[in-house]
Parts: structure tokens; sequence; C-alpha cells
């Protein structure tokens, strides 16, 4: 179906490992905040559930857990749904960091004895988990 189109030849595969999260952020598109559902988020950016269909190219600021605010940018989007393209990637530490504490499944890991992501050993996590 692509084969056709120039520059295209990788548009299945991903910088970045993408993985599930269900957490509820704030976010700030244009001058209204809101609260929406980070659904999945990679290293260099993320999908967000919860806003009407935004343009590409618009601007949306996400507050990530116990980080400054996160700029990024509409890169596709379906009804309430938007693809998000982080301006500067997060580094590989603080997006471990999020995947142990918040990404689906991180609980089952814990209660299962193995608080590893990918192999990299976890310290204790929060106390903020009884949310």
């Amino acid at each position: 179906m692509f084969e056709d189109l120039e520059g295209v030849e990788h548009i299945n595969q991903r910088r970045a490992r993408r993985v599930g999260f269900e957490l509820p952020v704030r976010c700030k598109h244009g001058l209204v905040r809101s609260t929406v559902m980070l659904k999945d988020m990679t290293t260099h950016g993320a999908r967000i559930e919860g806003i009407p269909r935004q343009r590409i190219g618009d601007s949306v600021t996400l507050f990530l857990p116990d980080l400054a605010p996160k700029l990024a940018f509409v890169v596709w989007s379906k009804d309430k749904t938007s693809g998000l393209e982080f301006e500067l990637p997060l580094h590989e530490t603080v997006f471990a960091n999020l995947v142990a504490d918040f990404a689906i499944g991180h609980l089952q890991r814990l209660e299962m004895g193995r608080p590893e992501v990918d192999g990299a050993p976890k310290a204790v996590p929060p106390a903020r988990h009884a949310a």
C-alpha cells in the first residue's frame, strides 16, 4: 500500500518502545486545562484520550507525575484521541521511572516479586501507589 510513497519505508518502526498506561494526567491545550487519560507513551511521545480532535501541529502541555510540564505537539488526532510528539524526548531514566511507577502491569510485577522493567532492577516503589 505504501510501497510507492517516498520516505515511508519505516512506517511501522518506532524510535522507542511503546508502553501502556492508564493514568489520568492534567494537560493544557490552548487556554483550556483539562484531565486526560494517558494511554501509552514512549521516550518520544504519548497517546492521550479525552480532549476533542486537535489540529496537527497544535501544542499540548502534559503535566506528568513528578516532572516539569512537558511540551508536545499533535502528530495525529481522531475523535477524542491524539498522538503527541514531545518537543524534547524524555531521558531514559525518567521514562523507566514512569514505567516502573505507573505503567499497566507494574503492580503485578511487584506482587510477583519482579520489580524489573526490561531487566533493569527498580528501587522500592513510592507510597503514592495507594490510589
